[in-house]
């Protein structure tokens, strides 16, 4: 489960990647496949979230490593390309690597009476 604290010294990636309503699911199960098969087997993998937006526009995928040279060695690994090039003929992410400078929690959800 991702960790999303200012005190995990985790790297994490935000890929974000615009698509066509039509071509959503497609693109959301293409990346769910690539995170079940390979990139959670990888070494230094913590945690993948795959989010689509409600408009169908987009879908957006948050990993977590351990250190961002486990990422990047999984990048450059070509066992990753016929994963990958699926996605690739359907859209052009945007990737980028973020550290987290604040994190709230709420208090656990609405209370229903």
């Amino acid at each position: 489960m991702a960790e999303i604290s200012t005190e995990a010294q985790l790297a994490t990636f935000i890929n974000v990647f615009p698509t066509k309503p039509r071509d959503q699911q497609r693109l959301v199960d293409l990346i769910v496949k690539a995170h079940e098969e390979l990139i959670r087997h990888r070494p230094g993998y913590v945690s993948g979230n795959v989010h689509r937006s409600t408009d169908g526009y987009q879908v957006v995928d948050y990993t977590q490593w351990a250190r961002r040279e486990d990422f990047e060695a999984m990048v450059r690994d070509p066992a990753v390309a016929p994963h990958f090039a699926p996605i690739g003929e359907l859209t052009q992410g945007r990737q980028c690597a973020y550290d987290v400078v604040y994190s709230h929690a709420g208090e656990g959800g609405t209370t229903h009476e």
